[in-house]
């Protein structure tokens, strides 16, 4: 009769799968020491997520106050640092921007109200005194309409009536002007006839410049198309003529360039 052999033991006991209706694989053999580490590593995460929940609870009791201040440091973050930019990039402080910009707008009314005294203070009837120009408009425009006519008279000749030009400008000169046409009178006219000459004279601008009693500065350009010998040439002379009332017309006393 054949010896039995020994059984020897498993290293650890194991269990045995049970049966499950419609499968037909073999049995699953689990050991023990596979159950256990699967239950030692569940426990492990179950004290971990306890844990953390312990922690989270203890946080949230105290983060209302914690977050007051950390807000507040970061705000005051913002100012110190906002601060600093400015005073680097030379900007002053919001408190004194708006002085400044008071003082500016102050500093640019008292240049335009300097610009505008000094305006008037030039113009020819800005100040009290006895420049009438442009103060009293009627006897401003009354010199201006005579001294016009008046302008034209020496440069308004025809070779063939010259005795025409003559007296016209003798009734509108007066003074040293009258004085220097009488004195190239002669040789003026004698020029005139040789060259056949004629001329034409209109004002281009003109306005008075003073007015003071008796007397007035006129200045004014004029267009002047003189003709001779077929030839035509034109001059623009700018002339400032000083006026004289006599008998209560105005006369030209002297000329003179501007």
């Amino acid at each position: 009769m054949a010896a039995k052999r020994p059984i020897k033991p498993t290293s650890s006991p194991s269990k045995r799968t049970p049966k499950v209706a419609g499968r037909s694989s073999a049995r699953v053999t689990v050991s023990k020491a596979l159950e256990e580490t699967v239950d030692t590593a569940a426990s492990d995460a179950d004290v971990v997520a306890s844990g953390a929940a312990d922690e989270a609870t203890s946080s949230t009791g105290a983060v209302s106050g914690v977050e007051r201040k950390r807000r507040a440091a970061a705000a005051r973050e913002v100012r110190e640092k906002a601060e600093r930019s400015r005073a680097a990039e030379g900007k002053p402080p919001r408190g004194t921007e708006a002085t400044l910009r008071t003082a500016a707008i102050v500093g640019a009314i008292a240049v335009v109200l300097g610009v505008i005294a000094t305006v008037l203070a030039l113009h020819p009837g800005a100040e009290v005194s006895d420049n009438r120009a442009f103060i009293d408009q009627s006897e401003t425009d009354q010199v201006l309409s005579q001294t016009r006519s008046a302008a034209c008279a020496p440069f308004q000749y025809d070779y063939k009536t010259v005795d025409r030009w003559i007296d016209s400008t003798r009734d509108h000169f007066t003074g040293e002007a009258l004085k220097q046409f009488e004195d190239n009178l002669k040789v003026t006219t004698e020029i005139i006839k040789q060259a056949q000459s004629s001329s034409e004279c209109q004002v281009d601008q003109m306005g008075v410049e003073s007015l003071q009693g008796d007397h007035a500065s006129v200045i004014g350009t004029l267009i002047v198309s003189e003709t001779s010998q077929g030839n035509i040439k034109q001059s623009l002379p700018h002339i400032r003529y000083d006026v004289k009332r006599e008998d209560g017309k105005w006369r030209i006393n002297s000329i003179g360039g501007f």
